[in-house]
């Protein structure tokens, strides 16, 4: 069976695919619709914005309109020269999916690198530890031309993603 939200190798960290396209919305709004049926089958009421955020979040995404808007990704590319103080953003953050709003964008000394701040919609854990957390709201991070996460070096590297804008 050809799923078009199936998992790939090219899936992020967060298991939400990389190829999102508003076909696969189409699939998680009947995937939700099949949801709802079956939990109502057992009595369990959920509304239909409800299983619709259910779905989203068993493929990695923060939310419904998180999903939707990574509908959107494929269609067209962003560069740093569409980014702006002010501007609302989804992306993901260390494995997480994000969406928040740009406090600052600057050069570097390193040429195509550039230095993003940005005021998370909501914390994230930015530990890998079972025994305690670290959330992050605001950071601070190093991207290139393409909005991609790079080190101070320009070299790709973890951090903040800016994959849309909203």
């Amino acid at each position: 069976m050809n799923n078009p939200i199936d998992q790939n190798a090219d899936a992020p960290a967060n298991g939400a695919p990389k190829d999102f396209t508003s076909d696969s919305a189409d699939a998680l709004k009947a995937q939700a619709k099949r949801l709802r049926a079956a939990l109502a089958s057992r009595d369990v009421s959920v509304s239909h914005a409800g299983s619709l955020e259910l779905m989203a979040q068993s493929y990695g995404f923060r939310d419904w309109n998180t999903a939707l808007a990574m509908t959107r990704r494929n269609a067209a590319s962003i560069g740093v020269a569409d980014l702006g103080i002010g501007k609302r953003f989804a992306g993901s953050y260390l494995g997480h999916a994000v969406t928040g709003k740009i406090l600052g964008l600057t050069g570097t000394p390193v040429g195509g690198v550039y230095r993003i701040e940005v005021h998370l919609d909501h914390p994230v854990d930015v530990v890998a530890s079972k025994h305690f957390s670290g959330y992050r709201q605001r950071i601070a991070s190093r991207i290139n031309k393409d909005c991609e996460p790079v080190l101070a070096s320009g070299q790709r590297g973890p951090g903040l993603s800016v994959d849309l804008l909203l």
